[in-house]
């Protein structure tokens, strides 16, 4: 049987999914509220993933650039052993995040802040050792990508992570021809050409941009 790209896309998604460990009841509710509302979210793959990437790497205290309902940050918490601080602007969303990490167990662990991303970076703060940014695609302009990335990279611990979701921008990343696709084009180049993180593309989901502050 010949496939199409398209669907043999679809069935090795299904392949890779069937492989991973059942989750729990929480994940799995809040993965069909993610289908159903549409509300933004990583997926078991990119979630297993980062947790798998935290634990390895001994994360304590991590950075989440966009909570959404939590989803994403119940991976963050579960691969790490300190604290979560994930920044959300909604209003709804935030308490939906809220009690969604108290459901998991995790409400003592994980602060949602409810303010802009780009002002709460500003203010400074203690280093951390992992920052996700999920915003992306929800940033103004390239000018706001560039201050982003340079104040992560301030607040990183040598040998932090610095993860990003959506790199490849479901392809359009190639052809720039819109605001998130250039944002994402943008970041992509950023993290690449800084000679103080090691850096690759993990191409699962729409791509998961992982890379390491060199220790000094």
């Amino acid at each position: 049987m010949r496939l199409t790209p398209t669907e043999g896309t679809r069935q090795l998604d299904d392949y890779m999914l069937g492989l991973l460990a059942p989750r729990d009841a929480v994940l799995a509710r809040m993965e069909s509220e993610i289908e159903r509302e549409e509300v933004p979210g990583i997926g078991p793959h990119v979630g297993q993933l980062l947790a798998l990437l935290l634990t390895t790497s001994g994360c304590r205290e991590v950075l989440e650039l966009g909570t959404a309902i939590g989803y994403s940050g119940i991976w963050l918490a579960r691969g790490s052993t300190g604290r979560v601080t994930t920044l959300e602007t909604d209003p709804a969303r935030a308490r939906r995040a809220r009690a969604n990490f108290a459901e998991a167990g995790l409400g003592d662990r994980v602060d949602v802040v409810q303010e802009e991303a780009m002002a709460y970076l500003e203010r400074g703060g203690e280093p951390v050792d992992a920052i996700f940014n999920d915003l992306l695609n929800s940033f103004p302009g390239e000018e706001t990508v560039d201050r982003c990335f340079e104040l992560s990279l301030g607040r990183l611990r040598p040998g932090g992570l610095l993860l990003a979701d959506n790199a490849l921008g479901r392809g359009r990343v190639i052809a720039g021809d819109s605001r998130p696709a250039r944002n994402i084009d943008r970041y992509n180049r950023l993290v690449a050409a800084d000679p103080h993180l090691e850096s690759v593309i993990i191409p699962i989901r729409d791509g998961l941009s992982l890379a390491r502050l060199r220790l000094m």
